[in-house]
């Protein structure tokens, strides 16, 4: 503010100065010399701000002058988190040992495991539901594991997996985990929605698909399930 004063007398004194020069000013009221007196301070400090700056730039004196500021170097005790041991986890120490009926099925309702055959096609040729096939991938083939879905009560009984969208995760030898697949098989455990008469029993489906490796060194499985916020492993074999 004082800067803008000083500047503000010097225009003024340039105004008596340009006045008793040959170009007289026109008559001008109070109101009229006070705002070009005002302007021409404005544009004044202006341009002496340009000039000031271009003189002495303050900011790159402190930018030479300014010690370069040392990398960060993370701490060593740090270093051990980039290479991770991480051992196979089994999924029967993460959840119960039990039936999935548990999970999965009303009271009265029983499933079953049959048995499992790795196929190249399933289902094959002479089934009632070809129109579904699946096609294990080269060096692969389709596990499939058989289930008996059985009635034990004296009345009918509405069974529905569909709406329950389970998950189910296979376990090989302890140590191969496998997703079952989603189908659109009409014998597909995992959608299932049917009645089921007093004492009947239809045949289920769940499919995997593994290496051709894998499947002809099958020791144990292992079938993992979860639906509704409860799980279960239930021993296969």
């Amino acid at each position: 503010m004082k800067k803008k004063t000083i500047v503000t007398t010097i225009c003024i004194g340039s105004l008596s100065v340009f006045s008793g020069c040959g170009a007289a000013l026109p008559d001008m009221t109070k109101e009229q010399e006070d705002a070009i007196v005002e302007y021409a301070a404005d544009v004044v400090m202006r341009y002496t701000k340009d000039y000031d700056s271009k003189l002495v730039d303050l900011s790159l004196y402190a930018e030479e002058t300014q010690p370069e500021e040392p990398e960060e170097v993370p701490p060593e005790e740090e270093t051990p988190s980039q290479t991770p041991d991480t051992p196979v986890v089994d999924i029967s120490e993460e959840e119960p040992e039990g039936d999935i009926a548990q999970v999965l099925l009303p009271e009265g309702i029983t499933l079953r495991f049959t048995g499992s055959r790795a196929v190249d096609t399933y289902p094959d040729g002479d089934s009632a539901n070809p129109y579904f096939a699946m096609d294990a991938s080269a060096g692969n083939k389709m596990l499939v594991l058989e289930f008996l879905l059985g009635n034990t009560t004296g009345e009918t009984q509405e069974v529905d997996l569909y709406s329950m969208a389970p998950r189910f995760t296979l376990l090989i030898n302890d140590t191969e985990k496998q997703p079952v697949l989603a189908t659109m098989l009409l014998d597909d455990l995992s959608t299932y929605m049917g009645s089921l008469e007093a004492g009947e029993e239809v045949k289920l489906v769940l499919i995997a698909e593994i290496d051709e490796n894998l499947a002809e060194s099958i020791e144990t499985l292992r079938l993992s399930v979860s639906a509704g916020g409860n799980s279960v492993v239930m021993p296969l074999q």
